[in-house]
């Protein structure tokens, strides 16, 4: 095996290969455990299959187009969860864990190559970020690993993917216009998770509603077609939310990043109606307004004028588009909020976590809440948490949470200033961290695909120029 993926073994650094080595037996030994400890082999190991096919493929566009492994990874993040669901469906069998959800972690684990190779272009900013995260992250582990075990292990892996994304375009060489294909990507694969989710409302495929009945979603609602929160191809309503409108609010400030025009918006807008997330439109004017104020002229004119199409597409169109009555209904909530069954719950949720917060100041650990505490029986796991400010006291305690917020703040301003010499992607970089501040009001954004993609977004203000390459 003299070549792997078309490059010479030999061309890379010793310890590089010796990691990458280490990292696919210690991967290799894990997955054939897991596999083996459960009852449906066959599954699992067509799940295995699955998995080390798609960590080749991340393998193999790094070493050939370095510059797709940002969108592939990205489509691994939107497609594992109903590949996960066809695989159920077909087995007859459901389980709250499995290989397919370690795909978009593993591939974008692939981004540590690279980062470890130029470690030293790493951005000061970004590398101080970094570090302080970074303590954090072997904080929380430490405290959360002896109580929770593995999904201490999972939940770490929640919070490193995302920010890998700011350090793997921070050391990457690419050309100035990927950041246009990424962000255009986005578009095109937001406009499919639309266009499923639609199809998926209108006729609940089986293979959806068998995840539905087997999960026990209630707050999606009955399994029937047209009186179900929309969440498509991703896990729920809430990261469907949150990806549609991130990718809206790309597609309205920037022609250039969209897909299929003004109709691929539509789509997308109406996608995300159907999720009745309304987080995710509040996220949405963040976004756009962020933008406005440090875009060009130009661009505001543009955005007023959509602004107008969309408002009179609202007033107009949805009163006769199925489904259109109960969006309407769950719009006008915003009105009369503290009438609102869902509010009134994240509010007493709030104030319950904030006594707990402040009766145990040095926090909970990672894996005390989120998705990894579903792999752990310990009473003192909170699987939904509805506050990401407070999930994140909650888990790296008072002192190391305010640090993570007076990073993120730190962020905000630092973009803020930028934005005044760049004004095409460090205002949408700036109207990202806008959506972070807001976000963590609702749900910990921080983590998983949210974070990921608000992460990438983020990043794009930090991507070398090419004076910065020639002072390197």
């Amino acid at each position: 095996m003299e070549r792997i993926f078309g490059i010479s073994a030999s061309a890379l650094p010793a310890g590089l290969r010796r990691l990458i080595l280490l990292a696919c037996v210690i991967a290799l030994g894990g997955m054939v455990g897991v596999a083996g400890a459960t009852g449906s082999l066959h599954m699992r190991l067509l799940e295995f299959t699955l998995l080390i096919l798609s960590m080749m493929a991340a393998l193999r566009i790094h070493f050939k187009r370095p510059h797709a492994l940002v969108p592939y990874a990205l489509l691994m993040w939107v497609v594992s969860p109903e590949l996960r669901r066809l695989l159920d469906w077909s087995f007859r069998s459901y389980s709250d864990t499995s290989l397919i959800s370690l795909i978009p972690y593993c591939v974008s684990l692939t981004m540590l190559i690279p980062i470890i190779k130029n470690i030293k272009q790493l951005d000061r900013k970004v590398g101080l970020l970094l570090k302080i995260l970074g303590a954090a992250l072997i904080y929380g582990f430490g405290v959360g690993f002896l109580k929770y075990g593995f999904s201490s292990v999972f939940d770490l892996l929640n919070y490193i993917v995302p920010f890998l994304v700011l350090a793997y375009v921070s050391v990457s060489r690419f050309d100035q216009d990927v950041r246009d294909q990424w962000l255009r990507s986005f578009g095109y694969l937001a406009v499919i998770v639309a266009a499923y989710g639609i199809y998926q409302y209108m006729v609940l495929p089986p293979w959806d509603q068998f995840w539905m009945i087997s999960s026990e979603m209630k707050s999606i609602g009955p399994a029937e077609p047209q009186k179900f929160r929309v969440f498509s191809l991703l896990n729920s309503p809430g990261p469907t939310g949150v990806f549609l409108a991130v990718a809206l609010a790309i597609m309205t400030v920037q022609k250039r990043w969209r897909a299929f025009g003004v109709v691929g918006i539509m789509v997308v807008a109406f996608a995300l109606l159907l999720t009745l997330v309304r987080v995710g439109w509040i996220a949405y004017v963040v976004m756009v307004f962020a933008y406005f104020i440090r875009s060009q002229l130009k661009s505001k004119m543009q955005l007023l004028t959509l602004g107008i199409i969309i408002a009179f597409a609202y007033q107009f169109l949805l009163p006769v588009l199925p489904g259109g009555s109960q969006v309407a209904s769950r719009i006008d909530t915003f009105g009369s909020l503290e009438e609102d069954h869902s509010f009134n719950e994240r509010l007493h949720f709030s104030t319950h976590i904030f006594s707990s917060v402040l009766a145990n100041p040095v926090g909970m650990g990672l894996g005390s809440s989120g998705l990894g505490a579903k792999l752990t029986q310990n009473s003192d796991t909170l699987v939904v948490f509805d506050n990401g400010y407070l999930n994140v006291f909650y888990t790296f305690g008072l002192p190391l949470g305010l640090t993570v917020i007076a990073l993120l703040g730190y962020l905000f301003v630092y973009l803020y200033k930028v934005s005044r010499m760049d004004r095409m992607y460090s205002p949408i970089s700036l109207a990202a961290i806008s959506a972070v501040l807001f976000l963590l009001f609702a749900s910990n954004v921080l983590r998983g695909l949210s974070g990921f993609i608000l992460m990438l977004v983020i990043s794009v203000a930090f991507m070398p120029t090419a004076s910065n390459r020639g002072e390197q």
